[in-house]
């Protein structure tokens, strides 16, 4: 398989990282049918759409051929970059074969993450349940997926998402976790326990790959939550988009005042921004006061 034009050394190109929920997905149906026109614009462009999200290999190769993607995505939070067929040509180093995919692990693994979950909770004192102490139907409960969607959601491998009774405790379990050399993150509904990687880290592993493959681009991103810290730091072009109330997360608010901004929330304002990246304009910044409403 050739390069795309769109991302010939000569021409240089572009990369578009996303996470899902709450951007690329509306956070509450998961639906993306007013993302469907810049969908079809980065599939004329041959502009790459990489998925990089806190759901599982399972979960995110259903969505990647739902949307007949053929790019590489980077699933739990960049506890992995999984290679469908097709997808990329080059030298994987340290990526293992699996049924038809390549998948290269950077995070640690699940089981790891559930044990230390339940240490660093009985030493701080804080309550939690894990997604492993959670059945279907609670997932299902928790958020609005189907049946089998919550089972999709169950194929965790390298990150363990859980909920807290008391969020004023989350700091002290943050601090401990990392005092074992794991993080803490936040997503839409769910705190993450993760190790040895994050989006970012994916991200830039991935980029890597294709610059060594030849490959000339820019790369943009876009997200909603705490969670996608990472990958917006690590692409060229940082976009956020507003969370479903329309305000804006408070990490990326604070952390990325540089960063972009989609005009309104979920899959309109990804569509949006997409739109405005393919036709090389500019969004507002999340710096400027008048975008964020104050005065």
């Amino acid at each position: 398989m050739s390069l795309p034009a769109s991302l010939s050394p000569r021409s240089g190109g572009l990369v578009v990282i996303t996470d899902l929920d709450g951007s690329l997905l509306d956070s509450e149906t998961y639906a993306c049918d007013d993302a469907r026109p810049a969908l079809a614009e980065l599939a004329r462009t041959q502009i790459p759409l990489v998925l990089c999200s806190g759901k599982t290999r399972a979960e995110m190769h259903a969505l990647a051929r739902d949307l007949a993607l053929a790019h590489p995505f980077i699933v739990e939070n960049g506890g992995a970059i999984v290679f469908p067929p097709g997808s990329f040509e080059g030298e994987v180093p340290g990526a293992r074969s699996l049924e038809s995919l390549r998948i290269l692990a950077l995070g640690a693994p699940r089981a790891m993450l559930v044990a230390a979950l339940r240490e660093l909770a009985k030493n701080t004192g804080v309550r939690v349940r894990g997604f492993a102490d959670l059945a279907p139907e609670e997932i299902q409960s928790l958020t609005g997926l189907s049946g089998p969607a919550a089972l999709l959601a169950l194929q965790r491998e390298y990150d363990e998402p859980f909920l807290v009774e008391d969020e004023a405790s989350v700091a002290r379990l943050s601090c401990a976790a990392e005092a074992r050399g794991l993080q803490l993150s936040h997503g839409g509904r769910f705190h993450h326990l993760m190790g040895g990687s994050d989006k970012g880290l994916a991200v830039r592993t991935l980029l890597a790959l294709y610059r060594r493959a030849g490959w000339d681009f820019r790369s943009a991103g876009l997200g909603d939550a705490e969670t996608d810290l990472p990958l917006l730091r690590a692409v060229e072009r940082p976009i956020v988009v507003p969370r479903r109330d329309g305000t804006l997360d408070p990490t990326l608010a604070s952390q990325l005042p540089a960063a972009e901004r989609a005009p309104v929330p979920g899959p309109s304002g990804w569509n949006a921004a997409v739109l405005a990246l393919v036709e090389g304009r500019r969004l507002p910044r999340l710096c400027d006061p008048m975008e964020r409403g104050e005065r």
